[in-house]
């Protein structure tokens, strides 16, 4: 029974060592740069984020809604032109021909109103590229950081194969020697496999790592040193990125319920026209000049339906608002908590490491002088390796909770 197993653990040995060679992933790789910082990084790549496409059309929004608000008219001026006779085709029958120009003017307070829409044009439009830069920071600062853990894991797992490789080697020889059993050489093959099975998992998740950021930054650089310092900053303020956007857009909603207040049903229109005219009998044309003024009353049912709508939908952004603040409070106290207990847990991790590492070296001494088997050492192994994982893995959490506590506060780099 032992030989069958042997002749499977090494059949599957040399399958996986095929598949490897066929399929290395670590040929997608990265070249770590020493100028690039996070914030240069940031900078480049905005550029190319499908959001940022938006920006240039809010801007001209409001660039084109402040020179409307700032016209002397309330819409473009119209032209009017009308024709009477008597008697299609007569001359002799009355004709009268009139033209005019229809100038639309302001409600009083609606210019104003529209002035400070215009403003919160703008001012979403400006902050709106403050949100997309701290949206954009923070999936780079988790990219990077994804990159750093599956990179160490890789790290750790090779050094675990390797010791597994030189194990293998050791207890083959001592089994040629008759020192030691077969069995224990089935175990040591064993070892190795799991080794190898999980150093291939260790570089699949890297590579997707890698892969991820260099769809989201379209590059092969990454910066060299990406760890931040903690913000001094202790809570949510209003400059946070998406705070302040939102109360733009908040400013924009309840200037427009107050424009469509102001503005009711339509505009006042002044109408400058002239006429000429001639009577039946008549061999020669009347010319005069006339100016009409025209108020439509800004109450009833139709406007009455305007407000409401622009009241539902100033109050759904008040609302939208308000829960933002709370979500964003809450992010900024879960993000300060992990920190908390992620360098708390670091600490821990590498005590733990401390002695298992001691506990290794221990036992490999053991092993070798015969006082310890196969089997108790490859636990003991596994043990150490698990905490050397951990411990390494901890460091790079709690730098991470560190960047996500930033990403959650606004701090931009």
């Amino acid at each position: 029974m032992t030989k069958y197993n042997l002749i499977i653990v090494t059949g599957f040995c040399l399958l996986l060592s095929v598949v490897q060679a066929q399929e290395n992933p670590d040929q997608i790789k990265l070249h770590r740069s020493e100028q690039l910082t996070l914030g240069v990084l940031v900078d480049d790549v905005i550029k190319s984020y499908p959001v940022y496409e938006e920006l240039p059309a809010r801007l001209e929004e409001a660039a084109k809604y402040d020179q409307k608000a700032s016209s002397l008219f309330a819409d473009a001026a119209s032209v009017e032109f009308r024709f009477k006779t008597g008697q299609i085709g007569n001359n002799d029958n009355l004709r009268e021909y009139e033209a005019g120009v229809e100038l639309p003017l302001w409600r009083f307070g609606e210019r104003s109103a529209s002035k400070q829409v215009a403003r919160g044009l703008e001012l979403e439009a400006n902050t709106f590229a403050a949100l997309i830069r701290w949206e954009l920071t923070g999936a780079l600062r988790a990219a990077i950081w994804r990159i750093e853990l599956t990179a160490d894991r890789v790290a750790k797992t090779e050094q675990a194969a390797q010791v597994s490789v030189d194990l293998l080697r050791s207890i083959q020889r001592r089994v040629e020697l008759g020192t030691l059993p077969r069995s224990d050489l089935l175990q040591a093959k064993q070892d190795k496999l799991n080794s190898d099975i999980r150093l291939s998992s260790a570089r699949i998740e890297r590579a997707n790592a890698v892969r991820a950021y260099q769809i989201i930054t379209e590059q092969q650089v990454m910066p060299a040193d990406f760890i931040e310092s903690r913000s001094s900053k202790s809570g949510i303020n209003e400059q946070h990125p998406a705070l302040a956007h939102s109360s733009a857009r908040l400013e924009r909603a309840t200037a427009e319920q107050r424009l469509t207040t102001e503005s009711g049903t339509a505009n006042p229109a002044l109408l400058f026209g002239v006429r000429t005219e001639r009577g039946g009998d008549d061999t020669s044309y009347e010319d005069s000049v006339g100016v009409s003024f025209s108020y439509p009353l800004g109450f009833g049912r139709h406007v009455n339906a305007a407000r409401a709508t622009a009241s539902a939908q100033a109050a759904a952004v008040r609302a939208e608002h308000r829960a933002l603040r709370r979500q964003l409070v809450m992010n900024a106290h879960d993000a300060q908590r992990n920190l908390i207990g992620a360098e708390r847990e670091y600490h821990l991790a590498r005590q733990k490491n401390e002695l298992a590492q001691q506990h290794l070296a221990m036992s490999m001494r053991a092993l070798e002088l015969g006082e310890m088997n196969l089997m108790a050492f490859l636990l003991i192994k596994e043990t150490a390796f698990d905490a050397e994982m951990g411990a390494s893995g901890k460091e790079i959490q709690w730098h991470s909770a560190i960047a996500e506590y930033n990403q959650a506060v606004g701090e931009q780099p």
